[in-house]
């Protein structure tokens, strides 16, 4: 689903957030960890465009997730996705038997497998408001007169000589 979101130029996210005369974010970006046992994370992500808020950006990108969780995905963007990763997998590696190691891990884990049906599922399923943290990152005010503090403190004698 991160990979419909945000894994190629052209994505949902960058066609429907950052580009047009309406658009709601500068950047805008999706990301999941594939592999691993247990409860992971899901991001969503974004930077509110010139005169946009952060609830309207927030609201953009759960309207996505939403979208997917309705609708479903093309078996187009499916494939595309499944491309994107072969490929990148392929020409990350620089040897025969890291491409071949590489392909077969995304065999192992079953992307082959995947549906568009079971990409709708995990969207009803798991992206409702009940399993959401939401974080607004704001920058602190600049205050020109207060002295600034190292970002890490300095050890005796370290940063002198």
């Amino acid at each position: 689903m991160s990979a419909v979101l945000d894994g190629y130029n052209g994505s949902r996210l960058d066609r429907a957030l950052t580009q047009g005369a309406d658009r709601v974010a500068d950047d805008a970006g999706a990301y999941h960890d594939f592999s691993g046992r247990g409860p992971q994370i899901f991001v969503l992500e974004g930077v509110p465009a010139a005169g946009k808020t952060p609830e309207a950006l927030e609201a953009a990108l759960r309207e996505q997730v939403n979208r997917i969780a309705r609708d479903g995905i093309s078996e187009a963007e499916l494939q595309r996705v499944k491309a994107q990763w072969v490929a990148q997998a392929v020409y990350k590696r620089d040897s025969l038997f890291n491409q071949a190691r590489e392909i077969g891990t995304y065999w192992v884990e079953g992307l082959p497998l995947v549906t568009a049906e079971q990409v709708k599922s995990v969207a009803q399923r798991y992206f409702g408001d009940d399993s959401l943290t939401v974080a607004h990152l704001l920058p602190q005010p600049s205050n020109a007169q207060a002295p600034r503090k190292p970002a890490m403190p300095l050890r005796h004698g370290e940063g002198t000589r």
